[in-house]
């Protein structure tokens, strides 16, 4: 199982994230594992951000220069882990005990970082060192991505637009006027145009060109969505 999410204000000691449950992600839950854990965790994080001692242990050593990844056994000895709020209320309750934890800076964010959890169930074995640096070189080579190439987790995707505003969206990016797509869609020039500037408002930019500087920035070229 794995699960992260965007924090700030990381170096300082006390990470936090904006509408946390809006800007995480996570997998695995489907294999047996109990999803409500994580539900607690986001709401310790949202209320009380030091409650994690794993989170504050990764931060203790690496807060400067995230970019390592460690298991808990790294960070805390286990037996302090197995005691703890975060144990407790939340690992336990999912069903995992051992968790290797990534975190690393987002470009052009001097405090704010992407992070993991992977987590094994209760009973298997921890992370061997080989599994470690594995998962320490893809953040390396993903987390540059970040805002560039790839989206962050809170921008806007358009697959939550409504079917005819992502049809107006390919229609823009492959260099349609407004008469050409109400032509192409059959819909009018005035339901084009104020479907574009839901587009607009949808992406925060003010053109088509900003709109397409946004796309090609995400490695699509003029593909539709």
């Amino acid at each position: 199982m794995s699960v992260g999410g965007e924090l700030r204000d990381f170096a300082a000691g006390t990470p936090t994230a904006v509408n946390p449950g809006d800007t995480t992600t996570e997998w695995g839950f489907e294999n047996g594992l109990d999803r409500s854990g994580w539900q607690r965790a986001l709401e310790l994080l949202e209320h009380n951000p030091t409650y994690s001692v794993s989170l504050s242990g990764y931060i203790a050593q690496f807060g400067q220069q995230p970019g390592l990844a460690a298991r808990i056994s790294d960070l805390i000895p286990m037996t302090d882990w197995e005691q703890s709020l975060e144990y407790d209320e939340v690992y336990r309750v999912i069903g995992v005990r051992h968790c290797l934890v990534c975190f690393h800076f987002i470009p052009g964010r001097p405090d704010e970082v992407y992070g993991s959890y992977l987590c094994r169930a209760a009973g298997r074995r921890d992370f061997s060192p080989r599994e470690v640096l594995a998962v320490q070189t893809a953040f390396a080579t993903v987390t540059p991505l970040v805002g560039g190439a790839l989206a962050r987790i809170a921008e806007p995707s358009p697959s939550a637009l409504p079917p005819r505003v992502r049809d107006v969206l390919r229609c823009v990016l492959e260099g349609d006027s407004d008469k050409q797509i109400a032509l192409r869609l059959k819909i009018s020039k005035y339901t084009v145009n104020q479907y574009t500037k839901m587009l607009y408002t949808y992406f925060g930019v003010q053109s088509r060109a900003e709109l397409l500087a946004r796309w090609v920035r995400r490695g699509r070229g003029t593909a539709g969505p």
